[in-house]
């Protein structure tokens, strides 16, 4: 039987068993092509790490602690291979929880590839049809998975990337969060005057936010007086005239809403959540600010597409030159479309919505920004809706040529020209 049969049997029984094992290497002449494999799955407290040759053959196997020392077994373990040779790093993208690990990795002088945790699981899933999720197990298939993909490393050197990257999905959670927080004042609201959103067009902007502040309540808001005018004309700068002031006047005296302890206390703590959130959103936004000033970029010359929006397409997409066409950050965007075929039959389906989520709705939004302001997205617009395109579909087709413009901007570092939209 071969050395690797020998290795690969030995693996399939203690590799599973053992906390770390070690196997028969070849050893490989001077000068051979060879390529080391490691695949590491991460977890909160501690990570696993398979090692293999191209061939599939077994090294070692173990696990490591999520700190210094468990980084330096990592790093005493990445030392002792031959260092002549292709050392090959895998990892899936997990989160925040890998962070300090791949900072580690780069430092120490090595590269590594992330994998999306659903391609690993597929690719797991055509391994074997056995259903066996493990960490070790996972580790060994992100190893197998090296070896048949092309190795785009990835640094963490220009830290400021990942930094921009937290920063910009901070964002967007607060974003969320305040606009949950917008929903419960328009939900307490309707109990207790539902004709206030109505009069501010259905937004709950600076003056409204403003007013139920200060007034606190609708028996309060009643009785509006020419000083609380004058209070309210300062804060709006003049956009709120006396005779709107008497309307909303008339309009509390007259609501149908029913005023309680319990929902007044609710709309004063709501309030007070929303201009937390506005402040902290205020804060990181000067941030990501700041650092962009640090990031070469021309993406902000497109219409449209604003400093924080091209933050968040640097942050998600990091280095444009990963990237091989345009093609592959549609995909990563989810903005491509599902493909069934069998024969000669073939159906295209739904977006797919897979990858960046929030990398997607920035695209969705410069898109409908764009279409105001430069006339050759709108006449592609047109040109897709008189192909007897749906709305949808037609903005969909803008979006991916926004997307090819962001990417042959981004890897040619261009300003914008509204002949790259033809």
């Amino acid at each position: 039987m071969s050395i690797s049969k020998l290795a690969l049997d030995a693996s399939s029984q203690d590799y599973m068993n053992k906390k770390s094992v070690t196997y028969p290497v070849l050893k490989l002449k001077r000068g051979g092509v060879f390529m080391y494999l490691i695949g590491i799955d991460i977890s909160k407290y501690k990570h696993d790490c398979f090692i293999a040759t191209e061939a599939g053959i077994p090294i070692k196997a173990f696990s490591f602690d999520n700190n210094r020392l468990g980084f330096d077994l990592l790093l005493e373990t990445l030392k002792s291979l031959d260092q002549s040779q292709e050392i090959r790093i895998g990892l899936e993208s997990t989160g925040h929880y890998g962070s300090n690990l791949k900072q580690f990795i780069t430092t120490s002088g090595y590269t590594y590839l992330e994998f999306n945790p659903y391609l690993t699981h597929m690719f797991s899933k055509a391994l074997s049809l056995r259903k066996t999720k493990t960490d070790k197990v996972d580790a060994k298939t992100i190893s197998s998975m090296l070896g048949s993909v092309d190795y785009k490393t990835l640094h963490t050197k220009f830290y400021h990337i990942n930094e921009l990257k937290q920063l910009v999905r901070y964002r967007h959670v607060q974003m969320m969060n305040r606009s949950k927080a917008l929903i419960e004042i328009t939900n307490i609201l309707d109990r207790i005057f539902p004709e206030f959103k109505p009069f501010f067009n259905e937004r709950l902007a600076g003056t409204a936010i403003f007013i139920l502040k200060k007034f606190k309540s609708v028996a309060r808001i009643s009785k509006l007086s020419t000083k609380d005018y004058e209070a309210i004309r300062s804060y709006s700068k003049g956009k709120i005239s006396y005779v709107r002031v008497q309307k909303l006047k008339s309009l509390a005296s007259s609501s149908v809403g029913y005023e309680t302890k319990s929902d007044l206390l609710l709309l004063k703590h709501s309030i007070k959540h929303y201009e937390d959130l506005s402040d902290t959103l205020e804060c990181v936004d000067e941030e990501i600010i700041s650092l962009m000033k640090d990031i070469p970029q021309t993406l902000t010359s497109i219409p449209g597409v604003n400093l924080i929006s091209a933050a968040i397409i640097i942050a998600e997409l990091g280095d444009f030159k990963n990237f091989t066409n345009p093609a592959q950050i549609i995909s990563f965007a989810g903005l491509d479309t599902s493909v069934s075929q069998s024969g000669t039959m073939e159906t295209r389906g739904h977006l797919v919505k897979r990858g960046s989520g929030l990398l997607r709705m920035t695209i969705w939004q410069i898109t409908f920004s764009s279409l105001r302001l430069n006339p050759t997205l709108y006449d592609y617009y047109l040109k897709k809706r008189s192909e007897g395109k749906h709305h949808k579909v037609a903005m969909v087709h803008c979006a991916r040529k926004m997307i090819r413009v962001i990417y042959y901007l981004g890897v040619n570092q261009l300003t914008f020209d509204h002949s790259q939209f033809k």
